[in-house]
């Protein structure tokens, strides 16, 4: 039987459920607690925390009141362990593998496919029947596992299943919402374009052969953008155009659409909007736009609202379009896009022969384990290069999506200048983004809010919400209206439905201008000019205002991250790995359309959405050239051949990744750095995954700094790190490549070797010592690594490194009957390091027994669970222990409430025997613990085990640092030495703090017994 590392996998950290986003730290190293199964799934390991590692024994929180860590009622996402078709490497007696080797397509329909998928689903079979489920998905081509409705009980017992990865509460994610071939370069005499066969050739032309899967809302066939045009059937597709309830003669697959599905279990067919029908069909716009974004006829007129507005084109012309809807509007107003819909059309796409996946969908920020990442990981290992959109939530900082190093993330970047001018009636001139006609002669100006219609409040008028103006004071006015809450474009229509013959639209905080088509004449102004354009208007007897087509004076520049673009630094790896990856147009962005909504077949549209196909489409033409490149290799080329931004601040790594995409260049980058699966494994280990029984995934873990991107970030410099890269020359002609380094003030870098001689196809393994030398500790020094070779290729990649004041383990343990302790310590300063001590406090120990529950889920009151009251006086750190009298056979839970309350305010609920909660900052009251014997090894009617709490509450002498205060060099470690006075039978806890003379920098927990 196959055993893939992905079985029986589990990862280390929380005590504390993460249930509905709540925040929390990370547990000591020793410390093992699982998250909620209504939060991720699987926890982060304390590497992936985004604090340096001697500050991750620090505090968690509570979760909040009605927020729980049972599992509950609903659908969730099960992954089994073992390797799907797409990945599955032999094994399983009589059964061939099935992964497809490098540079091929995958091959679903062979027979060994056929078997080692009915071997999947037999294992699921199991599962399912085990727990009385039945699924409404099984997924076997990309991840191994099923969706089902879940009883708690049930979600509990496959939990605990040891056939299965995880049990995942099924998630909404939400969509991430024409000249920039232009831009890109990809047109003209010798562009990008003609260099891959131009773009009338459908058969050789740019992006021919190559298919590109759109997971979206669906997609409108018959839309010009998707035209036939005497396109070829391409190669290797297998997939299918069901149609649904759409009427075959209004939606039809060709040879340029060339197959469509639509996924609704998760989302729920009884929740549809009115105008949604059960087919691809796309009703919302958003998929429609994205796919001819990535892969749209060349040539296509854009007219909207009878005014032509440009030719546009997608990327990858020549390219063929399959639609997999996933997005769905709700009959509510809501809408979203399932993860268990999702998981499933990547199953299908894999299966159906794409070649390119473009997600223009949220996703999670730090969890590798996610089943969407796990699918996309798969993938990627099966050559599927995968486009991911970066996020909506800038400009703040640690907001970016889709972590995973084995997929593209994408942040969104302005491309183009379509600005006017709003010129008041005192002569002031505000430049802003006006896309809609002019307004040439001065026209009354009045403020919404302060004309709000008869049963309107200030605040509806002040947005611009239908039907909230008045119409006697808007007719015949220009309309100063808030951006926010309701459509752009709705509100040029409320002004207008009200008698306003323009708007000004202005941002109340930074964010994006939009070239929107709106109905009458509109400039958008950034939210530096709100002030002083409201006091204008609302300090004058008869303020006025005209738009002009000019923009005299203006000082706009492209390319510049959009403000709503989504910024690193990653949540997951602790830092050690830069997201987003490269940078592509999603400002303003001209694409095909569904007419269902806004009643047009074009429009603008703003997004990491729109910057994702951009990616997507050019990962085509680079896939069209070099198809044996792995999704690795495709993406390297994109990021050492970005270009700059217009502005120092869009150059910040954290905005832009490696900048923005230069498709002149990335045909020919000279070198790549390449990874995959093994790469992966490796990365995964470092990070915390490991079996049940604690061995790691990978035999060779590896830092994440260590892996091979065409990017370096370390988020925990102390002193000095030296991180390895693998680099790869693909020019086809022997090359001497030689390394530089700029940027990284207070940082030096040392590249050994500096030079590199490599025949065509040779790889070199490289180093890069990293040394803090005067750096601000706590904030990144940014700067890039450029390899330039005799042929002229220059291969840049961005860097990131935050040093940090002291590296210290987060936690230490040492025998009951230890008579000291030591502490390893690197600073990251020269100074004085001080120490203060909290506890160490013996433990309130209680023997106990609980009686076996026989996999049943936790319920507070069962007869069957051991619980016992204590109080806390005071806010301080609390430390429970549950230490079991066997260790390696017994499965147990340990939760607490308040007392006399059946909310669940903290869990540790691992496969394992011995579990600990420890949180700082826990609040006075009285609280009451529970264990539950979830399972009992040889069905034994109880378990036995030892309850322990710790109260540290100030320095209790039990530990002496000796000498408390050690004179200390950056970069050279010492060892605090600490003498017990413990009684040497009973278990202690407390903890070490370690200050630098004015502030607390790190912590070390110390446990003893």
């Amino acid at each position: 039987m196959s055993i893939h590392p992905w079985s029986r996998l589990r990862r280390r950290g929380l005590a504390v459920a993460a249930a509905v986003g709540v925040a929390i730290a990370t547990l000591p190293a020793a410390a093992t607690a699982t998250a909620a199964p209504n939060g991720p799934s699987t926890p982060r390991s304390p590497a992936a925390s985004p604090v340096a590692p001697a500050e991750q024994a620090i505090t968690t929180e509570f979760l909040a009141e009605g927020e729980a860590p049972a599992y509950k009622a609903g659908r969730y996402v099960v992954v089994m362990r073992d390797e799907p078709v797409i990945a599955y490497e032999g094994g399983v007696a009589g059964i061939a593998a099935t992964k497809p080797a490098a540079g091929e397509k995958f091959a679903p329909d062979t027979a060994a496919a056929k078997s080692y998928r009915g071997h999947l689903k037999a294992r699921q079979n199991r599962a399912a029947r085990a727990a009385a489920a039945s699924p409404v998905y099984t997924y076997t081509e990309a991840v191994s596992g099923f969706a089902a409705e879940l009883t708690a009980e049930q979600a509990e017992q496959l939990s605990k299943d040891p056939t299965v990865l995880s049990v995942t509460a099924d998630v909404l994610r939400r969509p991430d919402t024409a000249d920039s071939p232009d831009f890109l370069g990809l047109t003209g005499r010798n562009g990008v374009w003609d260099q891959l066969g131009g773009t009338q050739n459908l058969r050789k032309g740019a992006g021919s052969g190559v298919i590109i899967g759109v997971l979206d809302s669906g997609i409108r066939p018959e839309h010009p953008s998707f035209a036939d045009k005497g396109m070829p059937k391409p190669k290797g597709w297998r997939g299918t155009c069901d149609t649904g309830a759409a009427p075959r003669s209004t939606f039809r697959c060709s040879n340029k659409l060339v197959g469509a599905r639509y996924f609704v279990q998760g989302f729920g067919a009884e929740g549809l909007a009115t105008y949604e029908s059960l087919s691809p069909l796309d009703a919302d716009g958003h998929g429609t736009h994205t796919a001819s974004t990535a892969a749209g006829n060349h040539g296509v007129t854009a007219t909207i609202d009878g005014a032509t507005r440009g030719v546009i084109s997608g990327m990858a012309p020549a390219a063929h379009v399959a639609a997999y809807k996933v997005c769905w509007d709700g009959d509510a107003g809501d809408g979203g896009c399932a993860n268990s819909d999702i998981v499933a059309a990547i199953d299908s796409a894999v299966a159906d022969g794409v070649d390119v996946i473009n997600f223009s969908i949220s996703g999670t920020s730090s969890n590798y384990l996610d089943p969407t990442e796990l699918a996309f990981m798969y993938a990627a290992d099966g050559g599927v290069f995968v486009s991911a959109s970066s996020g909506n939530s800038g400009p703040g900082a640690s907001t970016t999506n889709h972590p995973s190093p084995w997929l593209t993330t994408v942040a969104a970047s302005t491309h183009t200048v379509i600005e006017g001018t709003l010129v008041t009636g005192d002569g002031a001139r505000y430049i802003g983004v006006s896309n809609s006609g002019t307004l040439e002669n001065p026209a009354p100006i009045v403020l919404s809010d302060a004309i709000p219609a008869a049963g309107a409040d200030p605040e509806s008028a002040a947005l611009c919400l239908p039907g909230s103006l008045d119409a006697v004071a808007a007719a015949g006015a220009v309309v100063v209206c808030d951006r926010g809450v309701n459509p752009r474009v709705e509100k040029s229509q409320t002004v207008k439905d009200a008698g306003g013959v323009a708007m000004v639209l202005v941002n109340p905080t930074p964010s994006s201008l939009d070239p929107d088509a709106h109905v009458l004449p509109t400039i958008h102004l950034q939210n530096t000019a709100r002030d002083a354009v409201r006091a204008y208007v609302a300090g004058n007897d008869a303020p006025t205002g005209q738009i002009l087509g000019t923009n005299e004076g203006s000082t706009t520049q492209v390319p510049e991250v959009a403000a709503f673009s989504s910024r690193g630094p990653s949540l997951g790896a602790g830092g050690d790995l830069l997201k987003p990856d490269v940078s592509a147009p999603g400002v303003g962005v001209l694409a095909a359309y569904s007419p269902v909504k806004g009643g047009r077949n074009f429009d603008y549209a703003s997004g990491t959405s729109m910057s994702a196909p951009h990616v997507a489409g050019l990962a085509a033409l680079i896939k069209q050239k070099y198809p044996r490149w792995s999704p690795a290799a495709v993406k390297s080329a994109m990021m050492t051949t970005a270009r700059d931004h217009a502005s120092a601040a869009s150059n910040d790594p954290f905005a832009s990744g490696a900048g923005f995409v230069e498709p002149r260049k990335f045909l020919d980058p000279g070198l790549v750095y390449d990874a995959g699966q093994s790469d992966w494994w490796d990365f995964l280990a470092g990070q915390g995954v490991t079996y049940a029984d604690g061995t790691p995934v990978s035999t060779s873990p590896i830092d994440a700094s260590d892996l091979n991107l065409a990017s370096v970030a370390i988020g925990d410099l102390v002193g000095t790190q030296t991180v390895t890269r693998t680099i790869t020359n693909v020019s086809g002609r022997p090359a001497v490549f030689r390394a530089s380094v700029d940027g990284l003030d207070g940082v030096d870098v040392t590249v050994t070797p500096t030079q590199v001689r490599l025949t065509p196809g040779r790889s070199a393994d490289v180093t890069i010592q990293v040394t803090a030398a005067g750096a601000p500790l706590g904030q990144y020094a940014t700067g890039h690594l450029t390899w330039t070779s005799d042929r002229g290729h220059v291969a840049r990649s961005p860097l990131a490194v935050r040093p940090l004041p002291v590296s210290a383990p987060a936690q230490v343990t040492v025998p009951v009957d230890a008579a000291g302790v030591e502490i390893p310590v690197v600073p990251g300063f020269s100074g004085i390091l001080g120490t203060q001590v909290t506890g160490l406090v013996p433990g309130d120990v209680t023997a106990a027994t609980a009686q076996n529950a026989g996999s049943g889920a936790f319920v507070v009151g069962d007869h069957r669970n051991h619980t016992q009251d204590f109080t806390v006086t005071g806010t301080k750190l609390v430390r429970i222990e549950l230490k079991s009298a066997n260790p390696t056979g017994d499965d147990l839970d340990l939760y607490v409430t308040r007392r006399g309350s059946n909310q669940i305010i903290a869990a540790a609920t691992t496969p394992a025997a011995n579990e600990v909660i420890y949180i700082g900052g826990w609040p006075a009251g009285e609280y009451t613990i529970h264990v539950q014997a979830w399972s009992v090894a040889d069905a034994a009617p109880t378990a036995s085990f030892d309850v322990r709490v710790f109260q540290p509450d100030g320095d209790a002498g039990t530990l002496v640092l000796d000498p408390a205060e050690v004179p200390v060099t950056a970069g050279t470690p010492v060892t605090l030495t600490g003498s017990l006075r413990t009684d040497g039978s009973t278990p202690y806890f407390g903890r070490v703090q370690l200050t630098d003379g004015s502030r607390v920098i790190g912590q070390t927990a110390v446990s003893v017994g």
